[in-house]
């Protein structure tokens, strides 16, 4: 009679080099993922600046001017309404994201101001969005 010694498992150097290949996957995959979440995030806030500023423009269509002299603010969690017909200017684009805030500034001049702010403050590698009445779309690097 013949006794076979089996072995059963994974030894120790098996298992580190599975660890070891899971975490050069993550290194490289996770740094990727945030930057498609940011280049997300920055699209939407485009047209969501894009949507708010063709609400304005139907506003001054109908009323002849942008509304009084004042600064709207939409923090994600918040809300703001401007006056008129346009009961929440915010709400005009997608679902404000959570990465930016944005402000409307309303001059009677007639002019206004649309800004996508980064929602978690100044970090590098940010971009502010704004567009104006005059159609003229400015990404501010910070």
């Amino acid at each position: 009679m013949t006794i076979i010694n089996r072995q059963d498992g994974f030894s120790l150097v098996e298992i580190m080099v599975v660890v070891a290949v899971i975490g050069i996957v993550a290194a490289i995959a996770i740094p990727s993922y945030l930057g498609i979440q940011k280049k997300t995030a920055r699209s939407e806030a485009k047209s969501n600046l894009e949507a708010i500023s063709l609400a304005l423009e139907g506003y001054m269509a109908e009323n002849n001017n942008y509304g009084p002299n004042q600064v709207y603010t939409y923090s994600p969690g918040g809300a703001f309404g401007h006056p008129g017909n346009i009961e929440n200017v915010a709400k005009l684009g997608n679902d404000i994201d959570y990465n930016y805030s944005i402000r409307v500034t309303t001059v009677a001049g007639p002019y206004f101001i649309v800004s996508a702010i980064p929602a978690r403050g100044r970090v590098v590698g940010d971009i502010r969005f704004s567009i104006d009445s005059n159609n003229m779309k400015i990404p501010v690097n910070w």
